[in-house]
């Protein structure tokens, strides 16, 4: 098995929690559909009610985001994350 990076590098949040990683240009396509106020907006043959989205996030600031809902922290020094109750053992 070999491991590729994945091209699905935003995360579409809906209103009722699910969560679905989409391409850049898929993002584009949500993007557009809610600036002209589209009732529906299909991805890949699945049609989306525009009323149902609550969130539109890059993959980075995804994980950035549950990181610190989990109740890791920056490192203040050398910018490492730090589980939970764990101090940072590279810098002091």
């Amino acid at each position: 098995m070999t491991k590729e990076l994945s091209i699905k590098n935003w995360i579409v949040i809906l209103m009722g929690g699910d969560r679905f990683f989409i391409t850049e240009k898929e993002a584009g396509v949500i993007k557009n559909g809610l600036k002209n106020g589209d009732k529906f907006i299909e991805l890949e043959n699945i049609f989306f009610a525009s009323n149902q989205f609550a969130r539109l996030i890059n993959g980075g600031d995804y994980q950035e985001a549950e990181r610190i809902r989990r109740g890791d922290y920056k490192c203040s020094n050398c910018g490492n994350w730090i589980p939970y109750k764990k101090s940072c053992g590279i810098c002091g």
